[in-house]
């Protein structure tokens, strides 16, 4: 075996044996990479889990410094309800009181036009019928006083019809108002039994805030402690890649110099090997020309590029 031979055997040995301590290599990057991602979703996850915990001490913090204006707080409520209750129940007997009265009046404005129903629009039409006839038609004089007086008698009633069916409508408007007041008295009573009951649970809840406040506390610290320790780990497993990512790279570039290196002396050897083949194909065509035999002019080519043609012949 030549010695260049033997030379890209050995560059072929070592380019498997780059290519598995790269294998070897990426495995354990793969690995760190893994562990300290692990790690860093973890320390992220209890990061998160702390800023929850922070919130809800800030937010227990303000609950606890704010009880003592809790009481002041609910008094005013308080205050507020027994006025906005007053206020409604006075308008409410207001509203009795006037719909008392309505009542009163159309039913003597009832008993004056009668308890035959008048439609008001069929009236309107007959008065203003009357007036066209009036106006439009020449009536003997006693006929025009009839006319005259059926239309002034028609309007009064008109009068009266449209007065009275104002007053159902006032009525049926107090009617409807009177039982969403009731509602809303009651719901200003529920409210006000709400806030006395609030009022009274506000010792036990500033209690309860405050050993809440101390368990969260500790819990705190606890993972505190957790998340500190969970990211040195993060640390060291992001050191070990880095160190192996440089030790990777250095592979690579062997790998790649190692490469072309065995490249550069395959094709050296293939070319050594292609001119000792064209060398025997130009030696034979020599034979041929100085036999004085017809040459191609390939083989012209080559006793050209092999410095034959000026050779003299033996």
């Amino acid at each position: 075996m030549s010695a260049d031979t033997e030379s890209i055997e050995s560059l072929k040995q070592q380019l498997i044996d780059l290519r598995q301590k790269l294998q070897e290599v990426t495995g354990k990057m793969q690995d760190a990479r893994a562990k300290r991602d692990t790690a860093n979703s973890e320390v992220k996850r209890l990061s998160a889990e702390l800023r929850t915990l922070r919130e809800q001490y800030q937010q227990l913090k303000q609950q606890i410094s704010t009880v003592a204006e809790q009481k002041k707080s609910l008094y005013e409520k308080l205050s507020k309800l027994r006025e906005d209750r007053k206020a409604k129940t006075e308008e409410l007997n207001r509203l009795r009181e006037e719909l008392k009265r309505l009542n009163v009046e159309y039913k003597n404005l009832r008993s004056f036009i009668g308890a035959k129903r008048i439609d008001e629009d069929e009236l309107r039409s007959r008065i203003e019928q009357l007036e066209w006839q009036y106006q439009t038609t020449t009536l003997p004089p006693e006929v025009e006083k009839i006319v005259i007086n059926k239309i002034r008698s028609l309007e009064s009633i008109y009068v009266n019809v449209k007065h009275l069916n104002e007053l159902r409508s006032k009525i049926d408007e107090i009617r409807n108002k009177i039982p969403a007041l009731k509602q809303e008295i009651q719901q200003i009573n529920e409210e006000l039994k709400n806030t006395v009951a609030e009022y009274l649970k506000l010792k036990e809840s500033m209690q309860n805030l405050k050993q809440q406040r101390e368990e969260l506390v500790k819990k705190i610290i606890s993972l505190r402690q957790e998340r500190d320790r969970i990211r040195e780990e993060a640390n060291q497993h992001h050191q070990l890649y880095i160190s192996l990512l440089s030790e990777e790279r250095a592979i690579r570039e062997e790998l790649e110099r190692v490469s072309i290196l065995l490249k550069a002396k395959e094709l050296a050897r293939h070319i050594d090997e292609r001119r000792r083949l064209l060398q025997g194909k130009a030696l034979e065509a020599f034979e041929k020309y100085q036999k004085g035999e017809p040459i191609t002019l390939e083989e012209y080519k080559l006793l050209a590029e092999f410095n034959l043609l000026n050779l003299k012949q033996q």
